[in-house]
């Protein structure tokens, strides 16, 4: 009996471990070529407010990689996770407005995305002071 109890025991207070080492559904279909199931996958976590998810159509969108290339649409989900609080989106939508990808040219925009993302450490962030800087 005690057995068991500890084992239920260890297997309560280790459940969120477990829980969080499950493989991402989408990510392993995108690497079986499922692509339709992947982007599917991503585009209801993305619409149930999955940061993470929307960063993922995002980069899926600016680079079409399985999708015609929508930059536009790319923005939008960018800004979805950026607003979430995802520091890559955050960098990438610095990017964007910097370099007017999908969007006008606004370095103001850029500079406030690329703030947030600084504020989180983005290691890709790091360059994009010196850049509008020399503007």
């Amino acid at each position: 009996m005690k057995i068991i109890v500890f084992a239920v025991s260890v297997l309560w207070f280790f459940w969120p471990v477990f829980a969080s080492a499950q493989p991402d559904s989408a990510m392993l279909a995108w690497r079986a070529g499922e692509t339709g199931v992947a982007l599917e996958t991503w585009r209801d976590r993305a619409e149930r407010g999955d940061a993470e998810a929307s960063l993922f159509l995002g980069y899926i969108h600016r680079n079409g990689v399985g999708v015609p290339r929508d930059e536009a649409q790319a923005l939008q989900w960018y800004r979805r996770a950026g607003e979430l609080g995802h520091a890559e989106a955050q960098y990438e939508l610095g990017l964007m407005y910097e370099l007017g990808i999908g969007v006008a040219a606004d370095p103001g925009e850029a500079a406030m995305w690329y703030g947030l993302s600084s504020a989180q450490s983005c290691p890709g962030q790091l360059r994009a002071g010196e850049r509008l800087g020399d503007r």
